[in-house]
């Protein structure tokens, strides 16, 4: 495993286990506020981040990073790490555990290594350019479907922007027709994940 998806994987089960941890409390003590409409973090989502960023920092301190929380340092850097520690802050906050972290690493604007961990199914999912996706270790691969009509289709909704929900129901209504289900499960990383091993 390269070094820095090393790294990667320790700072996402780490956040993995501060999201577990809360999460056990039943959400006694969460504090909640929202970023804007339908929008919302908690203490938890920044204390998973700042776990991520001090256990990168440690090992790669010239770093910049692209957080959900706490924004951009050092953008412009050669590696850029992008993180969300808590995608699926809306399951979360409600007590369904479909959410996961998230981090990806870029070199001069293009990813390189990628990690996406479900804390509640203890699933690690690793990504390498070049090197194939793994799940847990295991090698993975999309699946065989080639028909639409037997494809099970991930997709979300226009939660911050609700002026295209009447466009975006009627395109949903014209796929739901052709193909075999539609999920829409709130975690967007953890959707692209299921895809890349063929769920």
């Amino acid at each position: 495993m390269h070094p820095m998806l090393n790294i990667a994987v320790r700072a996402a089960r780490r956040a993995g286990s501060i999201i577990n941890r809360a999460a056990l409390d039943g959400g006694s003590g969460l504090h909640v506020r929202s970023k804007r409409a339908k929008d919302f973090v908690t203490q938890v989502d920044q204390a998973a981040e700042q776990a991520i960023i001090d256990i990168v920092r440690k090992s790669y301190p010239e770093h910049g990073f692209l957080a959900e929380e706490s924004g951009a340092s050092e953008e412009h850097a050669e590696f850029v790490w992008v993180i969300d520690p808590l995608d699926g802050t809306t399951n979360f906050i409600h007590g369904f555990p479909q959410y996961c972290v998230s981090i990806g690493i870029q070199q001069r604007g293009a990813l390189t290594h990628a990690v996406i961990y479900d804390p509640v199914r203890n699933e690690l999912f690793t990504a390498s350019k070049g090197r194939g996706a793994f799940l847990n270790d295991r090698r993975i691969r999309v699946s065989t479907l080639t028909k639409f009509g037997d494809a099970l289709v991930g997709t979300g909704f226009p939660f911050k922007e609700l002026e295209r929900l009447d466009l975006y129901t009627r395109q949903l209504q014209t796929m739901m027709k052709t193909c075999a289900g539609v999920r829409r499960a709130g975690a967007a990383a953890l959707d692209l994940a299921y895809v890349a091993c063929g769920r």
